[in-house]
């Protein structure tokens, strides 16, 4: 029975591993913006840090973006985007593949330290890429985006408890010096 879940778990996560979109020199319409984003909220849960670009180019209009910040966007995702979802979807796979195996008693302890190593590996890799975007957003952002980009997050449940928890973090700084 155990085998069995695990094998339907990784079916299912396997069924729903999304596929990079985008590797041509053209824009994505605002329809693709809206799938790719899809794609990623179902791998979110793979990385520590939260992905951001789709929820920035799918609001672009509401933050203000100049053509120069769009450019700057649609050339990060160029040239990272494919890395970033093969990474998620690595990651996902090895989560269930532990999780698995976790259950069967002819695995050894060691066998599941090395997996764990595996996918902490990734998610370093995955969370250098992302830092790699937030710098770009923050370098590029204007206090009117990044003000703009708080009433914008504030429509996706799972970041806006995020953005509270770090305005409360910066309130709690701001008193304790």
């Amino acid at each position: 029975m155990l085998k069995f879940c695990g094998l339907f778990m990784a079916l299912f996560f396997a069924g729903f591993s999304a596929q990079a979109k985008h590797n041509g020199d053209h824009p994505l319409s605002p329809e693709d913006w809206k799938e790719v984003m899809e794609k990623v909220v179902l791998l979110e849960d793979s990385g520590l840090m939260p992905t951001l670009l789709p929820i920035i180019m799918s609001n672009r209009d509401a933050l203000q973006l100049t053509e120069g910040q769009i450019s700057s966007f649609r050339a990060w995702r160029k040239k990272n985007y494919t890395d970033v979802v093969n990474l998620m979807n690595e990651i996902l796979e090895k989560k269930v593949q532990f999780r698995s195996e976790a259950l069967s008693p002819d695995i050894p302890d060691d066998h599941l330290f090395a997996l764990q190593v595996q996918i902490q590996e990734m998610q370093r890799r995955l969370l250098k890429l992302k830092l790699s975007c937030r710098k770009l957003i923050m370098t590029t952002f204007t206090d009117d985006q990044w003000e703009n980009f708080s009433f914008v997050v504030a429509d996706n449940p799972r970041l806006a408890s995020l953005l509270s928890l770090s305005q409360a973090s910066m309130l709690d700084q701001d008193h304790s010096h």
